[in-house]
């Protein structure tokens, strides 16, 4: 008799974990290009966040969000997308944690998240035009890390905090803010706000969970 195959399980996503990889997709993909048509109708669609408290700054930015994408349609967030985060030569805001932790594109930021990605034995996908440094990568990497792809499990809370902790935490609320005072910025401004509110939650719980650990 032949020996019984082996069976793979994949390690349980909670809800709570689920949907804090749904708010990092959502916010990688906000970065990573203007959002089209059916995205701003999803998120025109989609509930208030449900809270005890409904002037939470996260619950108040989500609502924010909605809003917007309620009101604009695609070609004006491309527009704006374009002139915030593209330009003309050089970018008025720039996306990369190389840029805001040193001053410069591709330095020392980078070459530590490629590191990091290959320790956790992720490699970045051809068809992207991101480097692994930039903002959206990031976020993505986080859901990742939360949620697992087919291949690939879901990390521990302890991995997720280190990974968040070194590339994320250092610079994500000094670019969410200059983003915000922009004069440039309008319909991105309550994207901002959301990974602003969104990631400094993450941080707390983060360093709690360490606390207790």
């Amino acid at each position: 008799m032949s020996e019984p195959a082996a069976v793979a399980f994949r390690a349980f996503v909670s809800p709570e974990d689920r949907a804090r990889a749904d708010f990092y997709a959502l916010l990688s993909r906000l970065f990573a290009a203007a959002p089209d048509a059916a995205l701003l109708s999803a998120i025109a669609a989609a509930p208030p966040l449900e809270t005890e408290d409904v002037g939470a700054p996260l619950a108040m930015a989500w609502s924010n969000l909605i809003a917007v994408a309620s009101v604009v349609d695609e070609d004006a967030m491309h527009e704006e997308f374009e002139r915030l985060f593209v330009g003309v030569g050089k970018a008025p805001l720039n996306l990369h944690a190389s840029h805001h932790l040193t001053g410069f594109m591709m330095e020392q930021p980078l070459s530590d998240v490629r590191t990091a990605l290959t320790e956790l034995g992720l490699i970045r996908q051809a068809t992207t035009a991101q480097v692994e440094d930039h903002f959206a990568a990031l976020l993505e990497t986080m859901r990742v890390l939360i949620a697992g792809l087919p291949d690939v499990d879901a990390k521990s809370i302890n991995v997720q905090s280190k990974f968040f902790q070194a590339h994320l935490a250092p610079w994500f609320v000094g670019c969410c803010d200059q983003i915000m005072k922009s004069p440039l910025a309008n319909l991105y401004i309550p994207v901002a706000q959301l990974a602003k509110n969104f990631l400094q939650l993450e941080q707390e719980q983060f360093v709690l969970n360490f606390e207790t650990n």
